[in-house]
């Protein structure tokens, strides 16, 4: 029996921004396993002009969202970047006023930096807004983008990315990382397996030059699934196969199901399967907890070793780790891991810690038990 995610009175902007962060992963990873219908209002605010991030327009949002403290179901979530995600349910008309308000307020600046969403449906994009917001760009903000200056993203597109994907081989856009393991007083890294990615920015700037996919998610999804399908169907080929060694591919969970993949699978054979990793996105899974449940049963029921992608530490005390029944936890360094350490697997030989570009970020997993790596620091011997 599921359980409606938990819809405490909204009370004002309490407490600090990184425990709304975290109330709010909780709240999505709830919404999904739930199958609750909910309608979303994203305030973009931490992009807008430092002169409208001041107390004044401030306080005028705060009197924008005076119609979602009445006695609603609504919640209001304000992240660690000055965004505001209001959520309520799909019957009321609070959020409308609320939209219609902020919409004349920006107006009149010339900005209108809100979107509206919908839940379940879209809240890996929702997590996706949470870890942006912890882990801030020093980059000049991008959106919100004018709409004269949008590339146009269309039928045509896709059928050109379709093309250009089923002639062009990938080996270019193949990124491999030497995932390591190190241990204090050890002499230096030893090589465990090699994580094969795609340069997702050179890939889209060469089949789409000026598009943006995060101007379009859902042709994001595709471009992700074709490019997926077409690496997998290069490393099937029987001479390929035989050469891949220990290796981790990061797919999408719906991958799993392509002909593709069973292709590779069946090249590989049962021991040359034992020594690969299949790692899922943590947005992936959560968006779509029973296509994930499928994929990864699917995949270590053939002998494949399955991971989970944290891209921002926030979901780790939001995530069902034991539930999610994965043999390895791949997190990403930053400085707000060390905060969420207490939410970490108590067997750390599980997880395997990206982005060791530093010292630091080397230290610290040691002091947390953690003996694999991945980063540029990391340079195996032989």
């Amino acid at each position: 029996m599921t359980t409606e995610p938990s819809l405490a009175p909204l009370r004002p902007f309490a407490g600090p921004r990184g425990a709304d962060a975290l109330a709010l992963a909780h709240f999505l990873r709830e919404a999904v396993a739930a199958g609750t219908v909910r309608e979303v209002l994203h305030l973009r605010l931490g992009t807008l002009a430092e002169e409208l991030r001041r107390t004044h327009h401030q306080r005028l949002v705060r009197d924008a969202l005076a119609p979602l403290m009445r006695p609603t179901r609504a919640r209001v979530f304000e992240l660690p970047n000055g965004d505001i995600v209001a959520i309520a349910p799909p019957e009321g008309r609070h959020l409308g006023e609320v939209q219609a308000a902020l919409g004349i307020l920006f107006a009149a600046e010339g900005q209108l930096p809100f979107a509206r969403r919908r839940l379940p449906e879209e809240a890996a994009a929702l997590l996706a807004a949470v870890e942006e917001s912890l882990t801030p760009s020093q980059a000049a903000p991008r959106w919100p983008v004018p709409e004269e200056d949008r590339l146009p993203i269309s039928a045509a597109d896709l059928a050109a990315l379709e093309r250009g994907l089923g002639h062009a081989s990938l080996a270019r856009f193949l990124v491999r990382r030497p995932v390591c393991r190190l241990a204090p007083g050890e002499a230096g890294p030893e090589t465990e397996w090699e994580d094969w990615s795609l340069h997702w920015a050179e890939l889209c700037a060469t089949l789409l030059p000026g598009a943006d996919p995060a101007l379009a998610p859902a042709l994001f999804r595709r471009l992700r699934r074709l490019a997926d399908r077409r690496l997998l169907n290069e490393l099937a080929r029987p001479e390929d196969a035989r050469r891949l060694g220990q290796a981790g591919l990061s797919l999408a969970p719906e991958t799993v199901a392509e002909p593709e993949f069973l292709r590779l699978d069946a090249a590989l054979g049962p021991e040359r399967r034992g020594r690969m990793t299949v790692s899922f996105a943590a947005g992936d899974a959560l968006a779509d907890l029973a296509g994930f449940a499928f994929a990864r049963d699917f995949c270590r029921l053939r002998g494949w070793r399955v991971a989970l992608d944290l891209a921002a530490p926030v979901l780790l005390p939001a995530l069902p780790l034991a539930g999610l029944q994965v043999d390895l936890l791949r997190l990403r360094w930053s400085a707000a891991l060390p905060g969420f350490a207490a939410a970490l697997p108590a067997d750390r030989g599980r997880v395997m810690l990206a982005g060791a570009d530093r010292a630091a970020a080397i230290g610290w997993g040691w002091e947390a038990g953690i003996t694999l790596f991945e980063g540029r620091l990391l340079r195996p011997r032989g």
